[in-house]
């Protein structure tokens, strides 16, 4: 298990505050966007902070740190992490990005229809259950070092993802163009990380 307050530069004690003022400096710090070689730092981030950010799964992370002395695990071997990580978590992403146009369209034939809006209430929800399996699979496994392009891709991907649904729900409750136009900028970013996470997946050697 990493080590998520090492990860942060703090020490156990330290108070909710202080773990959100620490993984805020930090962001500035390694964001892919101002450092291109952040990307592998920018995802522990995120981890450390998903879990120390929590209070729950704080203490949780903490009784586990004080009940078990067991060395962390290695990271898997590049192909199974590919199998068991990256494979399926693309075939959900590709789902997601495969079927939006489709179900757009439907909406846009008439979206004040109650029926039409219904459908598409439940299209957005199915996807938010796919996104989950996805990010829940992303995050069951460390990536390989070799394969760290590869993983930065998908995180940015699935980052996209979750907030083009986001935009898409409000459309769902205000009608406003902006929402829609947003979700799919969001979508077609979504997409080029997805690409460039295969990019990445070819330079190591990795093909569909």
């Amino acid at each position: 298990m990493s080590d998520h307050y090492q990860t942060l530069g703090l020490r156990p004690n330290a108070t909710q505050a202080q773990v959100k003022a620490a993984y805020r400096r930090l962001v500035k710090l390694c964001h892919p966007d101002t450092n291109p070689q952040g990307h592998e730092r920018m995802i522990a981030l995120n981890l450390a902070y998903e879990v120390l950010g929590d209070p729950v799964q704080r203490r949780a992370y903490d009784q586990r740190q004080t009940t078990t002395s067991l060395p962390c695990p290695p990271p898997p071997a590049p192909q199974l992490w590919w199998r068991e990580v990256f494979q399926p978590v693309d075939q959900r992403v590709n789902r997601i990005l495969g079927t939006r146009r489709q179900q757009l369209e439907r909406l846009a034939a008439d979206p004040f229809d109650d029926h039409c809006m219904a459908e598409f209430r439940r299209y957005l929800l199915a996807c938010r259950r796919t996104l989950q399996q996805a990010e829940a699979l992303f995050r069951s496994q460390a990536n390989p070092p070799a394969l760290a392009g590869v993983a930065s891709g998908l995180y940015h991907c699935l980052n996209h993802l979750n907030d083009a649904l986001e935009d898409l729900h409000w459309f769902t409750q205000s009608y406003s163009e902006q929402y829609l136009q947003t979700s799919e900028a969001l979508f077609r970013r979504a997409g080029e990380q997805r690409q460039r996470a295969w990019q990445s997946a070819r330079q190591a050697g990795f093909s569909r």
